[in-house]
């Protein structure tokens, strides 16, 4: 999968492509069926899938003080994408420039002329643009202009269960109570999270910070940690009830002490954890 951090990233001879625009934070369920539609019509189109995202998500940048959690890092959105079988992910910095630009001004630019869209494929919740006045309207009086085809992907075929489609938000209000299980429902794979850790001497349990992706509430998870580029290593998480994603936490490895791939106490390894349902 190839990865553009930029619209001049983007080579010139790339094609004529179909796009999904959004956040897609946590590529839960519901994003894996407009992504399995996506791959769908670019075979139809003979033209490489290419999703179109953001970082930081929007409503970090716009309402700082209110916007909802990253259910998860970056990279790891990335990494859910090409699971997926997308061809090419553009990145988009969002900056108050972006924030400020016309939906038109921003199809325009975006779709058509850096990417040659031959389709786009969305949600029908989709927004986007200046005081997110772009939306489906916005998307087929464009592809009249342009000659782009837009397919929408309704809430009722979104997929969900319990009467409630998947949804971020729902990935959110699933960690906020701990419930692991439900979140792992909801986006098919167990919840990640990515931090930063420093053994401290004679002991496995490290402390854990520079947290990346959305904590559950406090309490004790087991799962799985990947310490660098080392194997798989059973482990608990212990997340006090002040935890937050400036505070420490603790992750103790399940592992005798001559596995452990970094020897030398203090220094810092980047690590992921993810949560097992059955915790």
């Amino acid at each position: 999968m190839k990865i553009w951090n930029s619209l001049d990233d983007v080579p010139a001879k790339t094609g004529q492509t179909v796009v999904s625009l959004g956040c897609f934070d946590g590529v839960h369920r519901g994003h894996q069926l407009l992504l399995a539609r996506l791959l769908n019509a670019a075979e139809t189109n003979a033209a490489k899938s290419v999703v179109v995202t953001f970082d930081p998500l929007p409503a970090q940048l716009l309402y700082p003080e209110t916007a909802p959690l990253a259910v998860m890092a970056l990279e790891d959105r990335l990494a859910a994408l090409k699971v997926e079988g997308v061809d090419a992910v553009l990145v988009i910095r969002y900056t108050r420039d972006v924030a400020a630009q016309a939906a038109e001004v921003f199809v325009e630019k975006v779709f058509v002329k850096t990417l040659h869209a031959a389709a786009v494929v969305v949600g029908e919740d989709c927004r986007f643009g200046h005081g997110r006045a772009g939306n489906i309207e916005t998307l087929r009086a464009a592809g009249l202009r342009w000659s782009f085809d837009v397919s929408v992907l309704g809430d009722r075929t979104a997929g969900g269960t319990e009467g409630r489609r998947y949804s971020s938000t729902w990935v959110r209000e699933a960690l906020s109570s701990g419930d692991v299980g439900i979140a792992e429902q909801i986006l098919g794979r167990p919840h990640r999270i990515r931090m930063e850790v420093t053994r401290a001497a004679g002991s496995w349990r490290t402390k854990a910070r520079a947290v990346q992706g959305m904590l559950p509430a406090s309490g004790d998870y087991a799962g799985w940690a990947r310490v660098g580029s080392g194997e798989r290593i059973p482990a608990i998480i212990r997340i006090p009830g002040r935890a937050s994603l400036a505070t420490d936490i603790t992750v103790e490895l399940q592992m005798p002490a001559d596995r452990y791939a970094e020897k030398s106490p203090g220094m810092s390894r980047n690590i992921f954890f993810d949560f097992s349902s059955t915790s």
